[in-house]
C-alpha cells in the first residue's frame, strides 16, 4: 500500500504489526503482513481497504486465497540459517469461505505444516476476522525447490532481491 493512501479507521483495532519480511510487488500491494514465523508455522494479516473489495463489498476471494496460499506455503519455508533460503511452489490450493470480511477488517491467518519430505510439504490455514471468527480455510500441498526441503535452506545468490524466490528456469 503506498504511503499516501488512508487505511479505513477502526478505533478497536490495535496499530498494525510491521512485516517480517519483504514481499514483492503483488503482495505488497495488498499489505500483507508476515507477523509471526517460525518452523512449521506462520502468521499473516492483512487490512481490508476499499481496493480489495468485490463488487458487492466484502473481502475478494482472490484476495482471500492469497493471503492463504501465502501463509501455507511460508509455514513450510522458515529457514533456520540467517542469510539462507527455502523456496518452493503451491501444487494444489483448496480455499474454503466461510463468512463475509468487510472494509476495515483485519484478516489474520494461522498456517501450519503438517507434513511432507524431500519433495512435498502440506499445510492448513484458518483465517480469522478481528472478532476471532473463522472468516475461511485453507489446505495446500506445496513442492520444494531443490535443496530447499532443509530446515537450513540453501545460499542466498547475491543477485537476489528482498521479496523474490529463486528464479524458475525456462524451459
Amino acid at each position: 500500500m503506498a504511503e499516501t493512501e488512508t487505511r479505513p479507521k477502526r478505533p478497536d483495532l490495535p496499530p498494525a504489526r510491521p512485516s517480517l519480511k519483504v514481499f514483492g510487488a503483488f503482495s505488497a500491494g495488498m499489505d500483507m503482513r508476515l507477523v509471526e514465523w517460525e518452523l512449521g508455522r506462520a502468521v499473516m494479516e492483512m487490512d481490508v481497504v476499499p481496493a480489495l473489495l468485490n463488487g458487492v463489498g466484502t473481502l475478494h476471494g482472490g484476495c482471500m486465497s492469497t493471503l492463504l496460499d501465502t501463509a501455507l506455503a511460508h509455514c513450510a519455508m522458515y529457514c533456520t540459517v540467517p542469510d539462507n533460503i527455502r523456496s518452493g511452489t503451491t501444487v494444489t490450493l483448496t480455499v474454503n469461505f466461510n463468512r463475509p470480511v468487510f472494509e476495515g477488517s483485519r484478516v489474520k491467518v494461522e498456517a501450519r505444516q503438517t507434513g511432507g519430505g524431500t519433495t512435498v510439504f502440506m499445510s492448513v490455514a484458518e483465517a480469522r476476522d478481528e472478532s476471532g471468527k473463522v472468516v475461511a480455510t485453507g489446505q495446500a500441498v506445496g513442492r520444494f525447490r531443490d535443496g530447499c526441503h532443509l530446515p537450513e535452506g540453501i545460499p542466498r545468490p547475491k543477485d537476489l532481491p528482498p521479496g523474490h524466490s529463486l528464479p524458475r528456469p525456462r524451459e
